[in-house]
């Protein structure tokens, strides 16, 4: 028969094991505490991203009105010198600054002119203008249903389109499904177009006029 633990025995295991209890409680403790703080770590990141989100959004509305402000304000009025007496030898009345003319805007003729001596008088890009020519031929016979492409014409920085319409709402098709689709038909590049034509009489043509990707209309340039 097994001889039993003597008493000092019995009692140091029964420290060991509450030693062990007691470091097993201390880290589940640990832990938990661990585990609070953490949370209440990501619930203040969280709060200080709204408040910083907030901030932002209030600071982006601020300057927004500031722009508006300084751009609807009038303009102050300049203080006139004062006028020297009329009477009395040798005084002379200053002469009112003339203000600067406005230049007149092109007419619709004058620009259409100003486009056709552009896009007739530059060379032709041997890299761009033909690819250019076959990509809108492809694209204006794909959207194109009662309105006809007539001709394209591509120089190294300017294209010229040409439409027929057979009435009205085809050329208002047109407007929507070319002139004013969200995503370019063409390419991304300046359009300026000139309607031609009596819609009554079914001759309603239009001649656009498509900048190269990154270029400007010549008759931008002139204005």
């Amino acid at each position: 028969m097994p001889r039993p633990l003597p008493l000092a025995g019995i009692t140091a295991l029964l420290a060991f094991l509450g030693w062990q209890w007691l470091e097993h409680t201390s880290l589940e403790l640990q832990h938990q505490q661990q585990q609070t703080e953490l949370a209440a770590t990501r619930r203040e990141l969280r709060e200080m991203t709204r408040v910083l989100g907030e901030q932002q959004s209030q600071l982006e509305r601020l300057a927004r009105e500031v722009t508006r402000t300084q751009s609807s304000a009038p303009a102050l009025p300049l203080a006139l010198a004062a006028e020297p007496p009329a009477s009395g030898a040798g005084v002379e009345r200053p002469v009112p600054a003339t203000p600067p003319e406005r230049p007149t805007p092109p007419s619709e003729e004058e620009r259409v002119a100003s486009l056709e001596e552009a896009v007739h008088g530059e060379p032709i890009d041997p890299r761009w203008s033909q690819q250019a020519e076959d990509l809108a031929r492809s694209n204006l016979s794909r959207v194109l249903t009662t309105s006809r492409l007539e001709s394209v014409h591509c120089g190294a920085s300017l294209c010229r389109v040409e439409t027929s319409h057979p009435s009205q709402e085809a050329l208002e098709q047109f407007r929507e499904q070319v002139l004013m689709a969200p995503t370019p038909v063409l390419w991304n590049g300046a359009t300026y177009s000139s309607v031609q034509g009596d819609a009554r009489e079914g001759t309603l043509t239009t001649v656009s006029y498509v900048a190269r990707e990154g270029r400007p209309l010549p008759i931008l340039e002139r204005r």
